[in-house]
């Protein structure tokens, strides 16, 4: 103690108060830096140098003289993570398309839809038959658009309960994940940084007792003049523990082994319940809305087995309709032409459902409850489930922690050995 009290003249007391406060401070700004630098900046800042790239480098983020955030330089991994996450654990496809009541949407459809027959009937019939269709008397003309009118209700509620029946044949829940996370690179990056958001605050806390239980050793091992050596590897030892008891103590479950703490468990599965809730919003309001589940199911790779099915209702609609006159309407017209007539009536409702359906988009909202069916998933998962399903975002860089510990850590027995 010689040399601290030469340069400085502190007492013991003081040296080893300001090494306490010293890793205290330390440990909070390295972490919160740290937690930073994961998701910030999002795109690459600086000069990239090619060699970087060869050697590896990239993959921690490393790609020139500057950085880009861990998270976002990996999202392509991340995003196959949610994919995995919302398609197989999250949303029960069959359970939520069922929760839709048939009739009630089909009430909501039908006078929107009674128009698009109304403007369907007009277009095919001045498209195949438009001298025949204007020879006509104004009565005619109301009847047969009548007759279209009248089986709209029908022809939607069966679309509706097919649909229902087999919802994966016509709506690639997973395609319509890759497409959005594809369409917003960055949106995988701000669903995992909320996700993560209260975790993060608990390590963070965390380092507020890794910085003065490391400060205090630190000091101690000067109080008790032992070389520069042995306090460097006191402070980088103790700081990279301390980081690595940080991250066990986030995951500890009693379940994941012999180890049992009293009723200890980790941050993590205690605020289950919040973190659940935080990645619910943002997967339902970003990614999962009824919006984008419209889009899937009428322009995704599926679309065509759900025209094909409105075409069978509405040719079988027809059909039924005009059951007595069908065999006159064929002589007169021709098969392939009554065919051609039917297809295209149906090619027409077929085009204008989208439009439909995201008009009724909140009372679809309000049936799919989405939110309440991706919190309700995670809440209902077994600890280890939960972790399993959330843990991938986090363990990519876990080992960062001891390695940011042993950072700061060396820093602080520098800094203490100075004084």
């Amino acid at each position: 103690m010689d040399l601290l009290t030469h340069h400085f003249g502190l007492p013991d007391w003081a040296i080893l108060i300001s090494s306490v406060l010293m890793g205290l401070s330390l440990a909070w700004v390295f972490q919160a830096m740290a937690f930073w630098l994961m998701f910030n900046p999002q795109e690459f800042k600086g000069i990239r140098i090619p060699l970087f790239r060869k050697l590896g480098l990239h993959q921690l983020g490393i790609e020139g003289i500057g950085w880009q955030g861990l998270v976002p330089h990996q999202k392509s991994i991340m995003a196959e993570i949610a994919v995995r996450l919302m398609t197989h654990k999250l949303l029960p496809l069959d359970e939520m398309i069922r929760r839709i009541p048939a009739q009630g949407l089909t009430e909501r459809l039908t006078p929107p839809m009674q128009e698009t027959a109304d403007a369907a009937c007009r277009e095919v019939m001045n498209s195949h038959k438009p001298s025949l269709w204007e020879s006509l008397p104004s009565f005619i003309q109301n009847s047969v658009i009548f007759k279209i009118r009248a089986i709209v209700p029908d022809v939607c509620k069966k679309i509706l309960l097919d649909l229902q029946k087999k919802p994966a044949y016509y709506l690639s829940l997973k395609t319509l994940v890759v497409d959005v996370v594809t369409s917003k690179p960055f949106l995988v990056v701000d669903l995992f940084k909320n996700a993560g958001k209260d975790p993060m605050a608990y390590l963070i806390r965390f380092s507020i007792w890794s910085g003065l239980f490391t400060g205090l050793l630190v000091g101690l091992s000067i109080y008790f003049n032992l070389s520069f050596i042995w306090v460097l590897t006191i402070g980088a030892v103790g700081g990279a523990l301390m980081n690595k008891l940080a991250i066990e103590s986030l995951f500890f479950h009693p379940d994941h082994g012999a180890i049992r703490l009293g009723k200890f468990t980790g941050f993590f599965f205690r605020d289950q319940k919040h973190i659940a809730k935080l990645f619910a919003e943002t997967a339902s309001r970003e990614v999962l809305t009824t919006e984008n589940i419209v889009l899937a199911l009428c322009r995704g790779p599926n679309s065509k087995n759900l025209a094909n099915l409105i075409e069978i209702h509405v040719q079988r609609a027809i059909d039924s309709e005009y059951g007595s006159l069908k065999p006159l309407l064929v002589a007169f017209l021709g098969a392939e032409e009554w065919l051609s007539i039917k297809r295209d009536a149906a090619g027409i409702f077929a085009t204008k459902l989208e439009a439909h359906l995201m008009a009724a988009r909140v009372y679809l909202g309000d049936a799919l409850r989405i939110e309440d069916t991706i919190e309700e998933r995670l809440n209902s998962l077994p600890p280890l489930e939960f972790e399993s399903a959330l843990r991938p975002v986090f363990s990519r860089y876990e080992w960062m922690m001891p390695l940011i510990g042993l950072v700061w850590g060396s820093v602080l027995s520098l800094l203490a050995y100075i004084l």
